[in-house]
């Protein structure tokens, strides 16, 4: 099975933040989430990952690839990276496919200037 936003994101340079956020904020994502009601994602708790002073919140592009990530929440929701985006605290950043090669990190300010640029 293709997983057609990894195969736009290999396209798209590892420093290019902005261009693979527009593919993502587009994409479906798996996400690993304590919610008390699964169609309100702010309901609840994602899984955040902290790395120094900022917090990851976790996100995948397929259910193939979160391994064990799942059994710490039991749970995903599938949210567009736009839905996830809203739905984080301010501040926090999304980590995309953590524990794999093509990983990528969307910092609060890549967020912040696509929601600005959609208001």
């Amino acid at each position: 099975m293709t997983n057609p936003t990894l195969d736009a994101l290999r396209d798209i340079d590892a420093t290019d933040h902005a261009g693979a956020w527009a593919i993502v904020r587009e994409a479906e994502l798996v996400v690993p989430a304590v919610v008390e009601n699964p169609r309100d994602p702010g309901s609840g708790r994602f899984l955040v990952v902290p790395h120094g002073e900022l917090q990851l919140v976790v996100a995948f592009t397929s259910t193939k690839r979160i391994g064990g990530f799942v059994t710490k929440t039991r749970r995903h929701l599938k949210l567009t990276g736009a839905e996830l985006a809203a739905a984080i605290p301010e501040g926090h950043a999304i980590v995309l496919d953590p524990g794999h090669d093509d990983g990528r990190v969307f910092l609060p300010d890549v967020l912040d200037a696509d929601a600005d640029a959609a208001s």
